[in-house]
Protein backbone atom coordinates (compact mmCIF):
# COMPACT_ATOMS: atom_id res chain seq x y z
CA UNK A 1 0.00 0.00 0.00
CA UNK A 2 1.31 3.47 -0.80
CA UNK A 3 2.34 5.91 1.89
CA UNK A 4 -0.93 7.76 2.46
CA UNK A 5 -1.79 9.52 5.65
CA UNK A 6 -4.40 7.31 7.28
CA UNK A 7 -6.16 7.30 10.62
CA UNK A 8 -7.00 3.96 12.22
CA UNK A 9 -10.58 3.74 13.50
CA UNK A 10 -10.72 0.17 14.82
CA UNK A 11 -10.88 -3.49 13.85
CA UNK A 12 -13.37 -6.34 13.58
CA UNK A 13 -12.64 -10.07 13.12
CA UNK A 14 -9.28 -9.62 11.38
CA UNK A 15 -10.16 -6.49 9.39
CA UNK A 16 -8.58 -3.21 10.49
CA UNK A 17 -10.40 -0.09 9.37
CA UNK A 18 -8.92 3.31 8.62
CA UNK A 19 -9.84 6.53 6.86
CA UNK A 20 -7.70 8.51 4.42
CA UNK A 21 -7.80 10.52 1.25
CA UNK A 22 -7.11 7.89 -1.40
CA UNK A 23 -5.36 8.73 -4.66
CA UNK A 24 -6.93 6.33 -7.17
CA UNK A 25 -3.87 6.36 -9.41
CA UNK A 26 -1.19 5.98 -6.72
CA UNK A 27 -3.06 3.51 -4.47
CA UNK A 28 -1.19 0.20 -4.42
CA UNK A 29 -3.95 -1.76 -2.70
CA UNK A 30 -4.83 -5.34 -3.58
CA UNK A 31 -8.34 -4.06 -4.34
CA UNK A 32 -9.48 -0.55 -5.16
CA UNK A 33 -13.27 -0.15 -5.03
CA UNK A 34 -14.71 2.77 -7.00
CA UNK A 35 -18.37 3.68 -7.34
CA UNK A 36 -19.73 4.91 -10.64
CA UNK A 37 -23.08 6.60 -11.18
CA UNK A 38 -25.30 5.42 -14.00
CA UNK A 39 -25.31 8.82 -15.65
CA UNK A 40 -22.99 11.79 -15.49
CA UNK A 41 -24.49 14.69 -13.61
CA UNK A 42 -23.68 17.92 -15.43
CA UNK A 43 -21.32 20.05 -13.36
CA UNK A 44 -21.05 17.46 -10.59
CA UNK A 45 -17.88 15.79 -9.42
CA UNK A 46 -17.63 12.12 -10.23
CA UNK A 47 -14.80 11.64 -7.76
CA UNK A 48 -12.99 8.34 -7.99
CA UNK A 49 -14.73 7.24 -11.18
CA UNK A 50 -13.74 10.47 -12.90
CA UNK A 51 -10.10 10.07 -11.83
CA UNK A 52 -10.02 6.44 -13.01
CA UNK A 53 -11.69 7.34 -16.31
CA UNK A 54 -9.15 10.10 -16.89
CA UNK A 55 -6.23 7.79 -16.03
CA UNK A 56 -7.58 5.11 -18.39
CA UNK A 57 -8.16 7.59 -21.24
CA UNK A 58 -11.96 7.51 -21.23
CA UNK A 59 -12.41 3.76 -20.86
CA UNK A 60 -15.23 4.04 -18.29
CA UNK A 61 -17.11 6.48 -20.49
CA UNK A 62 -16.79 4.09 -23.44
CA UNK A 63 -17.93 1.13 -21.32
CA UNK A 64 -21.03 3.09 -20.28
CA UNK A 65 -21.76 4.33 -23.80
CA UNK A 66 -21.37 0.80 -25.19
CA UNK A 67 -23.71 -0.67 -22.56
CA UNK A 68 -20.98 -2.97 -21.21
CA UNK A 69 -20.89 -1.37 -17.75
CA UNK A 70 -23.59 1.23 -17.29
CA UNK A 71 -23.22 1.98 -13.58
CA UNK A 72 -26.63 0.48 -12.77
CA UNK A 73 -27.20 -0.14 -9.06
CA UNK A 74 -25.19 -3.15 -7.87
CA UNK A 75 -23.57 -3.82 -11.25
CA UNK A 76 -19.91 -4.80 -10.86
CA UNK A 77 -16.85 -5.02 -13.04
CA UNK A 78 -13.47 -6.34 -11.85
CA UNK A 79 -10.29 -5.46 -13.71
CA UNK A 80 -7.27 -7.45 -12.61
CA UNK A 81 -3.94 -5.82 -13.28
CA UNK A 82 -5.48 -2.63 -14.70
CA UNK A 83 -3.38 -0.64 -17.14
CA UNK A 84 -0.86 1.94 -15.98
CA UNK A 85 -0.96 4.41 -14.40
CA UNK A 86 -3.41 2.61 -12.06
CA UNK A 87 -1.27 0.80 -9.46
CA UNK A 88 -3.90 -1.24 -7.60
CA UNK A 89 -3.70 -4.98 -8.27
CA UNK A 90 -7.45 -5.17 -8.94
CA UNK A 91 -9.94 -2.41 -9.70
CA UNK A 92 -13.58 -3.07 -8.79
CA UNK A 93 -16.19 -0.77 -10.27
CA UNK A 94 -19.56 -0.79 -8.54
CA UNK A 95 -22.63 0.74 -10.15
CA UNK A 96 -24.34 3.26 -7.91
CA UNK A 97 -27.45 3.75 -10.02
CA UNK A 98 -28.82 7.17 -10.85
CA UNK A 99 -28.56 8.64 -7.36
CA UNK A 100 -28.15 7.32 -3.85
CA UNK A 101 -28.08 10.72 -2.21
CA UNK A 102 -31.29 10.13 -0.28
CA UNK A 103 -30.81 6.44 0.55
CA UNK A 104 -27.93 5.77 2.98
CA UNK A 105 -28.77 2.07 3.31
CA UNK A 106 -28.21 1.57 -0.42
CA UNK A 107 -24.60 2.73 0.00
CA UNK A 108 -24.29 0.24 2.86
CA UNK A 109 -25.52 -2.53 0.60
CA UNK A 110 -22.87 -1.67 -2.00
CA UNK A 111 -20.17 -1.58 0.68
CA UNK A 112 -21.22 -5.07 1.77
CA UNK A 113 -20.93 -6.20 -1.84
CA UNK A 114 -17.40 -4.79 -1.99
CA UNK A 115 -16.39 -6.44 1.30
CA UNK A 116 -17.67 -9.82 0.12
CA UNK A 117 -15.59 -9.46 -3.04
CA UNK A 118 -12.51 -8.50 -1.00
CA UNK A 119 -12.95 -11.55 1.23
CA UNK A 120 -13.53 -13.81 -1.77
CA UNK A 121 -10.33 -12.75 -3.58
CA UNK A 122 -8.20 -12.70 -0.42
CA UNK A 123 -7.35 -8.99 -0.54
CA UNK A 124 -5.11 -7.84 2.29
CA UNK A 125 -5.45 -4.12 1.51
CA UNK A 126 -8.54 -2.38 0.17
CA UNK A 127 -9.28 1.23 -0.70
CA UNK A 128 -13.00 2.03 -0.78
CA UNK A 129 -14.22 5.10 -2.64
CA UNK A 130 -17.96 4.42 -2.63
CA UNK A 131 -18.90 7.40 -0.50
CA UNK A 132 -16.55 9.94 -2.03
CA UNK A 133 -17.83 12.72 -4.24
CA UNK A 134 -19.80 10.29 -6.39
CA UNK A 135 -22.66 11.31 -4.13
CA UNK A 136 -23.66 14.88 -3.47
CA UNK A 137 -24.92 14.30 0.06
CA UNK A 138 -26.73 16.89 2.11
CA UNK A 139 -24.96 17.46 5.44
CA UNK A 140 -27.76 15.68 7.30
CA UNK A 141 -27.08 12.44 5.39
CA UNK A 142 -23.28 12.31 5.71
CA UNK A 143 -23.23 10.51 9.07
CA UNK A 144 -26.11 8.11 8.24
CA UNK A 145 -24.42 7.20 4.94
CA UNK A 146 -21.06 6.58 6.62
CA UNK A 147 -22.75 4.49 9.32
CA UNK A 148 -24.57 2.44 6.67
CA UNK A 149 -21.27 1.83 4.86
CA UNK A 150 -19.66 0.50 8.03
CA UNK A 151 -22.70 -1.68 8.81
CA UNK A 152 -22.57 -3.11 5.29
CA UNK A 153 -18.89 -4.00 5.66
CA UNK A 154 -19.35 -5.50 9.13
CA UNK A 155 -22.38 -7.58 8.11
CA UNK A 156 -20.38 -9.02 5.20
CA UNK A 157 -17.53 -9.92 7.55
CA UNK A 158 -19.94 -11.58 9.98
CA UNK A 159 -21.53 -13.57 7.14
CA UNK A 160 -18.10 -14.88 6.12
CA UNK A 161 -17.55 -18.47 7.34
CA UNK A 162 -14.41 -17.74 9.35
CA UNK A 163 -12.57 -14.74 10.69
CA UNK A 164 -11.15 -12.69 7.88
CA UNK A 165 -7.46 -13.06 7.22
CA UNK A 166 -5.60 -9.89 8.13
CA UNK A 167 -7.06 -7.15 5.93
CA UNK A 168 -6.57 -3.40 6.00
CA UNK A 169 -9.67 -1.58 4.70
CA UNK A 170 -9.49 2.18 4.11
CA UNK A 171 -12.57 4.32 3.57
CA UNK A 172 -11.94 7.44 1.51
CA UNK A 173 -12.95 10.63 3.31
CA UNK A 174 -12.58 13.19 0.55
CA UNK A 175 -16.24 14.18 0.78
CA UNK A 176 -15.97 17.61 2.38
CA UNK A 177 -17.12 16.24 5.74
CA UNK A 178 -14.13 14.16 6.81
CA UNK A 179 -14.60 14.67 10.56
CA UNK A 180 -18.30 13.71 10.48
CA UNK A 181 -17.64 10.73 8.23
CA UNK A 182 -14.79 9.48 10.42
CA UNK A 183 -16.82 9.87 13.62
CA UNK A 184 -19.82 8.02 12.17
CA UNK A 185 -17.66 5.16 10.89
CA UNK A 186 -15.90 4.81 14.25
CA UNK A 187 -19.10 5.04 16.32
CA UNK A 188 -20.83 2.42 14.18
CA UNK A 189 -17.87 0.06 14.52
CA UNK A 190 -17.83 0.48 18.31
CA UNK A 191 -21.60 -0.05 18.54
CA UNK A 192 -21.37 -3.25 16.46
CA UNK A 193 -19.39 -4.98 19.18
Amino acid sequence: MENRQSLAIGAWRGVSFAVAQIDVVAAEDDLLVVGMLEKDVVGAHRGGADAVDHALHGTLFRLREGGIFTGGFGETLMLTRPAAPIRAATLMLIGMGTSLGTNPEAVGSLTGLAMRAALRIGATSVGCLLGWSELDLPDALVAPSAAAMMRGALAAIDAHDTDAFPMHWTFDIRNGAAAHTTAALRETLIAWR
